[in-house]
């Protein structure tokens, strides 16, 4: 699939510290750290300024539903930013943050998918900034990754999880349902992240050391 699909990083992923994002942004200075905390913002815009007196206001209410629906829909990345999960996730941070973007809400970015070649080729995703479409000069992050499978709780229209080769997974959110089943055509029937073999062993009745062990009639271990 060649076509791009819109989409963004889940808001439930936590926000890695600024010295991983790719390049390093600078550190926030102490003054501008003190003009965005809420209650300044609020005094500051309240002469002239009731919309954002209220918005400023209402910031720490939202950071409490973001919370509240983190622990609603649990953990969103895993594996850490060293895994290839979040890898993904600091490229979706790096294009916002080479053009002085730092949303709060999940980088957005553009999803392409192709299938591997052969019976035993893996998937590949493809993100790209959201702006410039179309233009090859573009920054990208590919990745071999497969459809990971959302517990039934936590299912969402939108929302896609990738599992890489080393087990780590993201979630990203769609904008609509229709883009999430694209994406999710592509990437084939979603697996568990269980890692592989270790069915395989328990079925064979492998010991620790590799032996082989036999089992009678009975259910009794040789």
């Amino acid at each position: 699939m060649d076509e791009e699909i819109p989409g963004r990083l889940s808001p439930y992923v936590r926000r890695p510290e600024r010295a991983l994002l790719p390049g390093s942004p600078a550190p926030v200075p102490l003054r501008r750290r003190i003009g965005g905390f809420f209650l300044f913002r609020f005094l500051t815009a309240l002469p002239d300024d009731l919309a954002g007196a209220v918005a400023a206001l209402l910031d720490p209410f939202e950071r409490a539903a973001r919370l509240a629906g983190r622990l609603l829909h649990g953990p969103a990345l895993r594996g850490g930013w060293a895994s290839g999960a979040g890898r993904f996730a600091l490229a979706l941070h790096g294009f916002h943050w080479t053009h002085w973007q730092a949303e709060t809400e999940g980088p957005a970015g553009m999803f392409t998918a192709r299938r591997g070649d052969g019976p035993g080729g893996g998937a590949t995703v493809t993100a790209r900034p959201p702006w410039g479409r179309g233009d090859p000069a573009r920054g990208s992050h590919t990745a071999v990754c497969a459809l990971r499978r959302v517990p039934r709780l936590r299912r969402r229209p939108g929302r896609v999880d990738l599992v890489f080769a080393d087990g780590s997974w993201l979630a990203l959110r769609m904008g609509t349902r229709a883009d999430s089943a694209r994406l999710r055509a592509v990437l084939g029937p979603a697996r568990s992240t269980a890692a592989p073999g270790a069915a395989a062993s328990r079925i064979s009745g492998c010991g620790p050391a590799g032996t082989r062990r036999r089992v009678d009639a009975r259910g009794t271990t040789q």
